[in-house]
């Protein structure tokens, strides 16, 4: 089809005919036994719409085309590097780049393009990782949840190294009922202490490793709580939350350390409580009165009588 053609076919058309058109034109470059001159025909229509000024064209055109085996490498990388509305849905599905292809545009579209390919049902090895190695806590969330993406050594590893201070990234990756023995034992001292036990129970990893894992992150946690000014509580036991860390059994042992002030800005974490309130109860409350404050904070029958009497060694007179 001649240039002049083209420009016929789509000049002085509204942009709901030239979505109409993208469309047509997309379905037509999915057919598997469209003749040549018609392929080549589609194609040259396909790099017009693929400039378009219009966002709801280039869209329809992208929609229509991410299932086409028959699409120029140049109109795909142009769709790539689109708008997020235009490049995300086609990246999710597309099969038209090479494994080469891959690797070099995860290094320039959009952070919300790389969650897209991050959850791709067609998953190479050397994508993971690369995405691992190049995208932030969201991307490595999409990859780590999505159950085509290897879990390899290479990937695991990779995944560990970045967001070894992000704990919920690794505590997503342990969920992962895949993974290899080696990468289990790395992440039992990495994680919070219920998917810990998962590990335990799941990859076989030594109760004892297991054990002493946590007995390390409790201790490296009560020296930082020991540091941390009363002002400042809240945000850091807020953060402690996010990071799936604040749990009962810290509770006790900061109780058993003496930080009165880390017990109370928990309990206002987990009652949603207000600080000041939580803190007259424990100081100057009654006896029902705080029992009452445990019970809404659902302290485990198991750690209940230690709680109680830690708070009383504690409590001002």
């Amino acid at each position: 089809m001649a240039e002049g053609n083209l420009n016929e076919l789509l000049v002085g058309k509204d942009e709901a005919t030239r979505a109409l058109i993208a469309q047509r034109v997309g379905e037509r470059l999915c057919l598997d036994d469209l003749p040549d001159v018609e392929l080549r025909a589609a194609e040259a229509l396909a790099r017009h719409l693929v400039a378009d000024a219009m966002e709801r064209v280039r869209r329809a055109l992208s929609d229509a085309v991410k299932s086409a085996s028959h699409l120029p490498r140049d109109v795909a990388l142009k769709i790539a590097h689109d708008v997020d509305s235009v490049s995300c849905p086609f990246l999710r599905v597309t099969e038209v780049f090479t494994e080469h292809d891959w690797q070099q545009l995860v290094l320039t579209v959009s952070r919300n393009a790389r969650i897209s390919v991050a959850r791709r049902n067609a998953m190479s090895e050397g994508l993971a990782v690369t995405l691992a190695e190049l995208g932030d806590s969201v991307v490595a969330q999409a990859l780590v949840e999505n159950s085509a993406a290897p879990m390899t050594p290479p990937v695991c590893d990779t995944l560990i190294d970045r967001f070894e201070e992000t704990a919920w990234v690794l505590d997503m990756l342990a969920e992962r009922d895949d993974l290899m023995a080696e990468t289990a034992a790395k992440l039992v001292t990495k994680v919070s202490a219920a998917v810990r036990e998962r590990l335990v129970k799941s990859y076989g990893v030594p109760e004892q490793a297991a054990r002493l894992a946590g007995e390390a992150e409790t201790m490296a946690l009560l020296s930082v709580i020991r540091d941390v000014p009363q002002s400042g509580m809240q945000t850091f036991v807020t953060n402690l939350q996010a990071e799936r860390k604040l749990s009962y059994g810290l509770l006790l042992d900061a109780l058993r350390d003496g930080s009165l002030d880390f017990f109370e800005a928990a309990i206002s974490q987990l009652t949603g409580i207000s600080l000041e309130k939580v803190r007259a109860t424990v100081d100057h409350g009654s006896d029902g009165a705080l029992v009452g404050l445990l019970s809404h904070a659902e302290v485990p029958n198991e750690l209940y009588a230690n709680v109680w009497e830690e708070l009383k060694k504690l409590r001002k007179p």
